[in-house]
């Protein structure tokens, strides 16, 4: 295995911290701090392919702008707005050093190795740390500055030999799939075949126990099974490995949601949907904003935050933005991802949105990142078969494909 160049490196290590930004300042400045580093360490390279940075600072200026304005006439928290201009600063200039070369597709794997890996090691030493003695470790309370209570017993597990719910660095289960599992993928269609770390990524996800994560890795299974790009042999042990693990998921699946066993799981995830049928014509076509406090109720049937988040990010988008919003985010994905050798991509990524992203949750633009490099790569070798060039080498160029 080749050694990790110091951009991988710090790159992969910014975005490990990235993906605790929305519980933890600390985790933002380490994750911003090392990215700036990586830019200065890089400044030569970066100034000197500037091809790109008209189409990277004009996607940063209307993701602010549009943000601003759909937010503007509801309840606007100021600091939240702050947050997601930074978050899309990060983002776009993560863009700009791989349109640059300064980052490749292999930085983009070892990227997505760091993040399972890293989160895997906690959320085992966690899980394997209770069943020995008993004791739940919390490791979220030494990542987030406030107190939160870490949602890891469940009644759903009481009589399992796994009792609890593992949460490695996050206060709930969702959160450590939403950021283990899109790594998966990624993952998954840069090296278009199945590496260990994918398998860690399903595998930790599921014994997690979140029904999020149940469902969409059961919606990435048949996607793969479908329209993967894999041996039939690997297509038969995904289909063995689904049928044998399917009792165990539903049952956990029917006791939290259909029986209620820990709380009304379905109901407080519909409680939105009568907002969104009370709603006046205005709110229905922009929304109710990004911003509101969180300390705050939202919407005419005075919905708390979690509320609104918990049912998807299609439905928390429909919430924030409207239809205009709703229109123009999956419009501009389709846009992206519309030449031949990336519209299967989205047959990857749309399951993911089902996770319960929002605006200020730096995964979800983190994955939205790794999934246009990855189809920039997948369009360059579209067009060029007779240049096939190995897995995880090139950059990208400047209509976004990937270059040797």
């Amino acid at each position: 295995m080749r050694r990790a160049s110091v951009p991988t490196l710090l790159f992969a290590t910014s975005a490990c911290f990235f993906s605790l930004n929305a519980f933890s300042v600390r985790a933002s400045f380490a994750a911003y701090a090392l990215l700036a580093v990586l830019a200065l360490f890089r400044a030569p390279t970066l100034f000197a392919r500037q091809h790109r940075l008209p189409a990277i600072a004009a996607y940063w200026m209307l993701s602010v702008s549009a943000a601003f304005i759909v937010s503007a006439f509801g309840d606007f928290y100021a600091n939240f707005y702050v947050k997601f201009v930074l978050i899309e600063t990060y983002i776009a200039l993560a863009f700009w050093l791989f349109a640059s070369g300064v980052l490749s597709m292999r930085s983009l794997e070892r990227t997505c190795e760091a993040l399972i890996y890293v989160h895997a090691a906690f959320f085992l030493v966690q899980l394997g740390y209770y069943l020995i003695s008993g004791h739940f470790i919390d490791f979220d309370s030494y990542v987030r500055e406030s107190d939160s209570e870490a949602l890891y017993a469940t009644k759903a597990l009481s009589d399992s030999l796994i009792s609890i719910r593992a949460l490695g660095l996050y206060s709930e289960p969702s959160f450590y799939a939403m950021t283990v599992v899109p790594a998966g993928v990624v993952l998954l269609l840069a090296k278009r075949r199945m590496a260990a770390a994918t398998i860690v990524a399903f595998a930790t996800a599921l014994l997690s126990f979140s029904i999020a994560a149940i469902i969409v890795c059961a919606l990435l299974f048949g996607v793969h099974f479908l329209a993967g790009r894999s041996s039939i042999r690997i297509k038969l042990v995904i289909v063995a490995v689904a049928l044998a693990i399917a009792p165990a998921m539903y049952g956990v699946y029917d006791k939290r949601v259909n029986q209620s066993a820990d709380y009304d799981a379905l109901g407080s995830r519909t409680l939105v949907l009568r907002e969104l049928s009370a709603r006046d014509a205005l709110a229905d076509a922009f929304g109710n904003g990004l911003f509101w406090d969180e300390r705050n109720n939202v919407g005419k049937t005075h919905l708390r935050g979690y509320q609104v988040r918990d049912s998807s990010f299609y439905v928390y988008l429909l919430f924030a933005t409207g239809g205009v919003g709703v229109t123009a985010f999956f419009g501009a994905l389709f846009m992206l991802f519309r030449r031949r050798g990336r519209r299967r991509l989205l047959l990857y990524l749309l399951p993911l949105l089902l996770f319960k992203f929002h605006a200020l949750y730096g995964m979800l633009w983190l994955t939205l990142l790794m999934f246009v490099v990855v189809a920039g790569h997948a369009g360059h070798a579209e067009r060029s078969p007779e240049r096939r060039e190995r897995p995880g080498t090139g950059r990208l160029s400047a209509t976004g494909a990937s270059c040797p």
